[in-house]
């Protein structure tokens, strides 16, 4: 067991390494990851459910009671950075309003469910990470369509019950489960369970980024000037998102745990909604800046994880 558990430490600090290996592997070796593409929900709900273990109830009822952190990233995420966005990409790309639609979308999506899986492996707060993916999901598919209206004119038709049932499957239910689990057994879960599968989860962290990475495959190996300027400008969006949650959280001093999690919450977005929204609703040229999103939040995730991590040991 002791090996077991040696495993998944040495997994969780290497993360920063592991992962750009992932996504290259993805990105080059498409074909051998895509198989795996029908469970990837099931492997992510395994993941929440091992984090979820780590809270229960008071926790939960902790985090809506002074929801100061909650209410600022919601704005940060849903108002500030697709209006930013929108701004600079319209500078930056004017010429090619498909872009700019793409970048916006890319922008507006809302909370990605990794930040839960991120928050566990980095010691952060996953009772906020989870209210926040579950507030941001619940408005997304009322904001993106609005957002694309005012900001682009795009009109975009959202289909909620999918989204929903998506978030639902891979982080709603299991981490329902988790923390109710953990409270029922009286803190058996997060003492004894949890230890025992976090190992597991790392291995699946890694299954999980390389697996939709792969989405990004054709683009990667078909690279143009523009695709590599809209690449870097979206790769900027997301370290320029990351620190602006950190610089806020520490505005508000909050704490460590809190400040990692508004950090990750600010730079990481549900990618696949906006890929599945965009190959729907948008020419294909808009597809490009959602996607390529997945190479950059991710590794800068891993990045900043281990570097918070890093501080809190020294």
């Amino acid at each position: 067991m002791q090996t077991w558990k040696h495993i998944g430490t040495w997994l969780s600090r290497n993360m920063l390494f592991i992962v750009p290996l992932c996504i290259a592997f993805g990105v080059l070796f498409p074909e051998l990851l895509i198989p795996l593409k029908p469970i990837i929900p099931t492997l992510f709900a395994i993941v929440t459910f091992q984090n979820a273990l780590g809270n229960d109830f008071k926790s939960l009822h902790d985090t809506l009671r002074k929801p100061s952190a909650l209410l600022m990233t919601i704005f940060i995420v849903h108002v500030a950075a697709p209006v930013v966005v929108r701004l600079v990409s319209g500078l930056l790309f004017g010429d090619s309003p498909d872009t700019v639609v793409g970048t916006v979308l890319e922008a507006s999506v809302p909370v990605g469910a990794t930040t839960v899986m991120w928050a566990g492996v980095y010691g952060g707060n996953v009772a906020l990470a989870l209210a926040m993916m579950f507030v941001s999901t619940i408005i997304a598919p009322f904001t993106i369509p609005w957002t694309l209206r005012l900001l682009v004119g795009a009109s975009v038709e959202v289909d909620v019950l999918a989204m929903m049932g998506d978030m639902l499957y891979m982080v709603g239910i299991p981490a329902v489960l988790g923390v109710t689990f953990n409270q029922l057994s009286h803190g058996w879960g997060k003492e004894k369970l949890s230890p025992v599968m976090a190992p597991l989860s790392s291995i699946l962290v890694p299954i999980i980024i390389g697996t939709n990475a792969t989405g990004i495959s054709h683009f990667m190996l078909n690279l143009t000037p523009r695709l590599v300027a809209v690449a870097l400008f979206v790769g900027c969006v997301t370290a320029v998102s990351l620190v602006v949650g950190w610089l806020v959280a520490r505005a508000m001093r909050q704490t460590p745990e809190t400040t990692l999690t508004m950090m990750f919450d600010c730079g990481i977005r549900n990618i696949s909604a906006g890929a599945v929204l965009a190959a729907a609703y948008l020419p294909a040229e808009a597809l490009f800046p959602v996607m390529v999103g997945t190479l950059f939040q991710q590794l800068f995730a891993a990045i900043v994880g281990r570097a918070m991590q890093r501080r809190a040991e020294g």
